[in-house]
């Protein structure tokens, strides 16, 4: 039903948006990834829109790009998985982290979000996986590509394997590696994860 709302940005919260649009106040449900989008309140805006209707509640979500919405209508399309949860998702992990990480199977990644638990996550790799494979790249909006060689060495990354494992969100280990990383290279594991660990 609605498309886009193009209006000024009324107030902003890491959940909801309230857009002024010809002097109706939207208030819009969004994920991090697009509050992080927003621009300052008073500033105009075209934030995407999907009309979720359940009985007799409309629920507006809004994104900062159709990449995200995308992903968000391919996500509820899962059985167990309604618009709340993968908004959740979507606040947990970009658009072009989500699409990588089932494209690559990574299952611990996808347990790090919270709400998505081991058979979730499996679920997500299972139906989304090929669908992703076909229209990954073509996404507008962030940039999809899989770097063959990642930012982080082994050590690194089995560390940050660890890290989420034991229930940190990816992106803030990530954070922690890197700002440990740069005082001091590490050639063991364990003593790279005690550092990140007082790091995080």
């Amino acid at each position: 039903m609605y498309e886009f709302l193009d209006g000024i940005v009324e107030n902003k919260q890491p959940t909801k948006v309230i857009l002024f649009v010809g002097g109706v106040g939207y208030a819009v449900k969004i994920s991090l990834s697009t509050f992080r989008a927003l621009p300052e309140v008073g500033e105009k805006y075209r934030i995407r829109t999907y009309l979720h209707v359940r009985e007799d509640i409309l629920d507006l979500y809004g994104f900062a790009d159709e990449t995200e919405r995308e992903v968000f209508l391919n996500l509820i399309t899962i059985s167990g998985i309604g618009p709340k949860l993968a908004q959740t998702i979507l606040s947990g992990l970009t658009p072009a982290e989500l699409i990588r990480a089932i494209r690559l199977g990574d299952e611990p990644t996808l347990n790090s979000i919270n709400g998505v638990g081991k058979k979730t996550a499996q679920r997500l790799v299972v139906e989304l996986q090929s669908k992703f494979e076909k229209w990954g790249e073509n996404l507008v909006g962030e940039q999809l590509q899989i770097p063959t060689d990642s930012i982080f060495n082994s050590v690194e990354r089995e560390a940050l394997m660890a890290l989420v494992s034991l229930g940190y969100k990816k992106p803030i280990a990530e954070r922690a590696l890197q700002k440990v990383q740069k005082s001091k290279q590490h050639k063991v594991v364990e003593d790279l994860i005690k550092d990140a660990l007082q790091a995080v």
